[in-house]
């Protein structure tokens, strides 16, 4: 359905409920630039909570009136959306360029944020890491995506997913050419958005139960100089973070290992947000 949220604009945003319980908000990542990326946690978890997902600014179905795009706009957005939809406080998990939504709503708006789940994502790229999406967007503005599909899903999956599951690489190719949902444009805009945030000297200011979750072959520019390295700051950087690492998981882990996944995040949903059930 579409949910019509008034900020300067009228932003129609793409959005799911399922289930019923604590509200959990999912937030996807870029490339797979639509909710479509949950296709293995929403029904799952609906099972045991309130599931919201949403295509965020500009991705999916959702417009984008004023063609700007950031982090912060997208924490902006998030809040206006939680008031539109009636949802005081809500557990977060975002993925990639979600998580780096996720954590500048929870610096903005501690007060509505019940956990935090962070899977395959960073408080802020590197120098070389920043210079990279640069490079990427502003080739992206010149010629499209064409040309950039094998790279991008060579720095997506882990290279057992190649080997043993034509039908999800099959099912991510697709999707990110898709014009409509992934306008080049908008990746573009959003990659050179994303070389800019650094967040990391602030993460101590996090106090909600906190889960870092990623995987030892991800190959994306986020991972830092390692697979582990982004996850691993995280999990210094906010007090009493809890990090789990999946074997053989690339950076989309939550696809590729989606039991894996489901078996790490749902034990602590379960455990942060059970007062909330009483």
């Amino acid at each position: 359905m579409t949910v019509s949220v008034d900020l300067a604009e009228t932003l129609e945003v793409n959005y799911q409920v399922l289930g019923s319980g604590p509200d959990v908000i999912f937030i996807h990542g870029l490339g797979l630039s639509s909710m479509k990326t949950w296709r293995y946690q929403l029904k799952e978890f609906s099972k045991n909570f309130r599931v919201h997902a949403y295509d965020v600014r500009g991705f999916g179905l959702t417009n984008n009136p004023t063609n700007k795009f950031s982090v912060q706009q997208h924490s902006y957005d998030l809040n206006a959306l939680m008031d539109k939809i009636g949802i005081d406080k809500a557990a977060l998990i975002g993925f990639s360029m979600g998580g780096w939504i996720s954590l500048q709503f929870t610096l903005d708006f501690p007060e509505r944020v019940s956990a935090l789940v962070l899977s395959n994502t960073t408080s802020g790229l590197r120098p070389d890491g920043a210079k990279r999406f640069v490079e990427r967007s502003e080739n992206v503005d010149k010629n499209g995506l064409s040309g950039l599909t094998e790279i991008q899903m060579r720095n997506t999956f882990s290279q057992n997913t190649f080997d043993q599951n034509s039908e999800l690489v099959k099912f991510y190719k697709e999707n990110f050419e898709n014009p409509v949902e992934n306008k080049p444009k908008h990746y573009a805009a959003m990659f050179r958005a994303l070389s800019v945030p650094v967040v990391t000297p602030q993460l101590h200011r996090i106090n909600c139960p906190s889960l870092v979750v990623c995987g030892d072959s991800d190959a994306g520019i986020t991972r830092g100089n390692t697979p582990t390295d982004a996850a691993e700051i995280l999990q210094e950087g906010i007090s009493g973070a809890k990090l789990h690492v999946i074997k053989d998981g690339g950076h989309y882990a939550h696809l590729e290992q989606p039991d894996v996944w489901n078996g790490i995040v749902m034990p602590f949903l379960e455990g942060c947000l059970v007062e909330t059930r009483k």
